[in-house]
């Protein structure tokens, strides 16, 4: 009996030890779990908190100046140019990684250890990618491509009594210079005064720009000796000179007119005719037959007088020019850019001529299409779709409690705001293979697209695309929403007063403005940031002019519109104060309207960081945080305040300074950072700034 006691009390002891000892694990394992959910422990994490406390400048009062505290170390580096210049950078390099890579050397056939999609048309971007850079194609030499051209140039629709360069007054030309471009730019590939594109924005328009004026031919005694080492008449150097220097006094009067800057403006084609004495139909019906061999169509496309064409003025004057120009100089123009263009191109192996990021590059969906699929966090684009919902949301609740509205005009302004149509990243129809070859008109096989070499097949690329954009054009039945011709892989977020829209770049959807790791407030002070100022563009001084669908339209009342602008004249002023007396420099009103859109996308994101932080803490949730940061005292506000304003650190030098005002509609980095956190009581009371500080005015100026 005593024995079996002993024994009970021992089994109790050992019992009750492990009992002690899963409690005491329990509430480790707990205490660690809990400590997780508090911190952001990921490596993406850890490397942001790293590079906010790296940029800190704590020599300076952040209540005296917030965009020197936040970005200290940034604004006096020389070499630093700001994230986005970094972002923009690395997005390249990335694409580029994408494009070389993404064709299997040794097997010749697609690497889908790098591509996704079996598009076509990511297929067919990656294998001109493959020739542009050499890696598959032979490289010919200078004398191999003067050659080539000048075969080329003898097989265009031209008619002359002398070889290349031509004379003047001792050739006959028989073809107008305008009908000869499009045979030459459909040749070639290579459009060097203007090209033809396409502007979509949910509608299609042909658009006429002036080309980058790229590959000038200034440098006349390098084109001589060229020339003359390589001539294939008797023409004396004498005659070669006087050939060149027409050529070169030619293109410095055609790149003035490029430098007018000229507002682009919709003409009808007949209008364009009449203005500028040349027959375009003939031009685009030229450039439509170089299509037809890539698709057979029963109703082929045709280009009425009555098409709208987007171009600028200063671009129909450059046309008139041209036309009183001697025909031989607009010809040899024509020759020389060809020769400086394929010769510029030809001097090291793995570089490639044309930007694969432009937005006149015909594959640039498929580009953006490889770019999503490898380089974006999954869940990115959802996650970014609810913040512009939020945002939206916190913009229509400020429109309710701003005494600036009179209730007719509060209810049009929130009925605008509900009618705002989000496109975030890329369109989903590109994100299905069949689709996105549908839009490209791409069918069976891509082989017939291929040239002998990168030029030959750009040039193939680039007459199907224009038959197929051309075909698109006044059919109803092609859907063109939420696409644009911006490319996806430009840094911009965009507001559409036509289309009452917003775009969010896919680009945006990665750090340094966005990361699905990063903890919420941060994707708001960064990204929501960006969003919450296109979403205020949308009752902005150029916005309320236009309706809900993007019609232009009276909404607003005369008393609204009179309170309005007094609101807005304190911005002018306080931003033209802020220039003055921190630059010592003048500024005029022109940034007003990116100012006042800077001032309400701060407040709006704000509203929408303090909505989701409730939201998390009415589940029993707190937000996440940063040790390291944590460590350094610093509390959620203040950390999302420091996002926003790290958001624009770059160094800037005086000369860009100057240029800033004469030609950006944006202020300066520092001007944007610190008087809109002067406008906003909430960063005051977040940093304890005394009133009066230069952080903490008496007077602010409000207009959301």
């Amino acid at each position: 009996m005593k024995v079996t006691t002993t024994i009970l009390s021992f089994s109790s002891i050992i019992l009750l030890i492990t009992l002690l000892f899963n409690n005491i694990v329990h509430h480790i394992y707990d205490h660690d779990n809990k400590a997780m959910d508090m911190f952001c422990m990921t490596e993406t994490c850890d490397n942001y908190s790293e590079n906010v406390l790296k940029l800190i400048n704590n020599s300076v009062d952040p209540c005296d100046n917030f965009h020197q505290y936040a970005c200290g170390t940034m604004i006096r580096n020389v070499s630093d140019r700001g994230y986005i210049t970094d972002l923009i950078e690395k997005v390249r390099d990335e694409v580029e990684y994408i494009l070389k890579k993404g064709w299997d050397q040794k097997k010749n056939k697609t690497n889908r250890k790098i591509v996704k999609s079996r598009s076509l048309a990511t297929d067919l971007a990656i294998r001109i990618f493959q020739q542009c850079t050499r890696i598959t194609s032979k490289i010919a030499t200078k004398e191999e491509i003067l050659e080539a051209i000048n075969k080329q140039f003898n097989g265009l629709p031209i008619s002359t009594n002398s070889s290349w360069p031509l004379e003047s007054n001792k050739n006959s030309i028989n073809i107008n210079w305008l009908d000869f471009y499009a045979h030459y730019s459909n040749a070639f590939g290579y459009e060097p005064i203007f090209r033809v594109g396409y502007y979509l924005m949910n509608n299609l328009y042909i658009q006429i720009d002036f080309c980058f004026m790229e590959f000038q031919i200034f440098n006349c005694k390098v084109l001589l000796k060229y020339m003359m080492s390589n001539k294939t008449n008797e023409k004396s150097e004498k005659e070669y000179e006087k050939i060149c220097n027409e050529v070169i006094d030619f293109s410095v009067k055609l790149t003035k007119f490029k430098l007018k800057f000229g507002e682009k403006k919709l003409y009808h084609l007949k209008e364009i005719e009449s203005d500028t004495g040349l027959n375009w139909e003939s031009f685009f019906q030229i450039t439509l037959n170089y299509g037809k061999s890539f698709r057979k169509e029963k109703n082929p496309s045709i280009i009425y007088d009555n098409e709208l064409i987007i171009v600028e003025d200063a671009l129909l004057d450059a046309l008139k020019f041209i036309e009183n120009t001697p025909k031989h100089i607009v010809f040899n123009y024509f020759w020389l850019k060809t020769i400086a263009y394929f010769l510029s191109n030809i001097k090291t192996t793995g570089f490639c001529p044309v930007s694969f990021f432009s937005d006149q590059f015909p594959l640039s969906f498929a580009i953006a299409r490889l770019y999503v699929d490898y380089s974006l966090k999954p869940g990115s684009k959802l996650k970014a779709i609810h913040m512009v919902n939020q945002l939206k949301q916190s913009a229509i609740e400020s429109i309710e409690k701003n005494t600036l509205f009179d209730d007719e005009t509060r209810e049009k302004a929130i009925e605008k705001l509900r009618s705002i149509i989000d496109f975030v990243g890329l369109p989903e129809k590109f994100m299905i293979d069949e689709q996105l070859d549908e839009f490209y008109g791409l069918q069976s096989s891509i082989d017939p697209m291929f040239g002998d070499n990168y030029y030959e097949s750009y040039a193939k690329l680039l007459r199907h695309y224009k038959h197929i954009m051309f075909g698109k054009m006044g059919n109803d039945s092609i859907s063109l929403r939420g696409i644009n011709s911006f490319s996806p892989l430009i840094f911009n977020g965009y507001y559409s007063i036509l289309a009452n829209s917003i775009e969010i770049k896919p680009i945006l959807l990665r750090l340094p403005l966005f990361d699905t790791e990063l903890p919420f407030y941060i994707n708001y002070a960064k990204l929501g940031y960006i969003i919450g100022h296109e979403i205020f563009h949308c009752v902005d001084k150029t916005g309320i002019k236009y309706d809900k669908s993007g019609a232009l339209r009276e909404w607003t009342t005369d008393k609204f519109e009179k309170k309005y602008d007094d609101k807005t004249q304190c911005f002018i002023e306080q931003y033209r104060n802020y220039t003055e007396h921190y630059y010592g420099l003048s500024q005029d009103n022109s940034t007003v309207g990116e100012d006042v859109a800077d001032n309400g996308g701060l407040r709006v994101a704000y509203m929408a960081y303090q909505h989701e932080m409730k939201r998390i803490q009415n589940l029993g949730k707190q937000p996440q945080l940063f040790p390291k940061l944590v460590d350094k005292k610093m509390t959620v506000e203040q950390i999302f305040f420091l996002a926003t304003a790290q958001f624009h650190c770059r160094f800037v030098t005086r000369t860009e300074l100057n240029d800033w005002f004469t030609h950006d509609i944006h202020s300066p980095p520092e001007s944007r950072v610190n008087v809109c956190l002067q406008n906003f009581d909430k960063f005051a009371e977040s940093f304890n700034c005394s009133i009066g500080s230069p952080m903490n005015p008496e007077k602010r100026c409000r207009l959301f």
